[in-house]
């Protein structure tokens, strides 16, 4: 007997709010930031999973849970397979931000800070480790942007920037057939305080 269960699997949240330390940590993790890109763009099994990423089922069944237990994953489906369950799983959302303001009840402005500079931290071994995996495609333009850029905004301007930033990246979150994983990050903050 096949029994099959499946839940709106390709209906997923544009953005899910982060307001937990721990779920923060749960999302730096390279090998689950990897996990969950790969959720973000279809359902998928721990065997296909393992396939793609070259891990050992064992220790994805470890990430999926944690994962699922948090919120990050879901499963979208479950069926019997060789007369043994596999479930699929999916992300809950295409992106995650970190809410500051749900954040702040439970951690100090040092511990949050922390915790943002680990997502950009990871994003730049993500950036190291496509330079060692060969992601990169020989003879084509490099499609690496990474800048920095100092710039004096009132508060009403970097808000606006914010908010632009945040439309842009709403208006690319369709996947495009035949398309490649592309990682987005970008930090935005007022260096200084206001003046006295």
């Amino acid at each position: 007997m096949n029994i099959q269960i499946m839940v709106n699997t390709l209906e997923i949240a544009s953005e899910l709010p982060i307001g937990n330390l721990e779920v923060l940590q749960i999302l730096v993790d390279s090998q689950r930031h990897r996990l969950v890109s790969l959720l973000i763009q279809e359902p998928l099994s721990a065997r296909e999973l393992a396939e793609r990423l070259g891990l050992a089922r064992t220790r994805l069944y470890y990430h999926l849970e944690l994962l699922q237990r948090h919120g990050i994953v879901r499963v979208v489906e479950t069926r019997v397979v060789a007369g043994l369950e596999e479930r699929r799983y999916r992300a809950v959302a295409r992106g995650f931000r970190v809410d500051r303001k749900l954040l702040a009840g439970q951690a100090s402005e040092p511990q949050i800070a922390d915790r943002q500079a680990a997502i950009l931290e990871a994003v730049a071994g993500d950036l190291r480790a496509r330079a060692l995996t060969g992601t990169e495609r020989p003879g084509e333009d490099d499609d690496v942007l990474v800048g920095r850029k100092f710039l004096t905004l009132s508060d009403a301007r970097r808000q606006e920037l914010r908010a632009r930033l945040g439309a842009l990246l709403a208006e690319y979150e369709a996947n495009d057939a035949g398309g490649r994983p592309t990682e987005v990050a970008f930090a935005l903050f007022a260096t200084e305080r206001d003046a006295q």
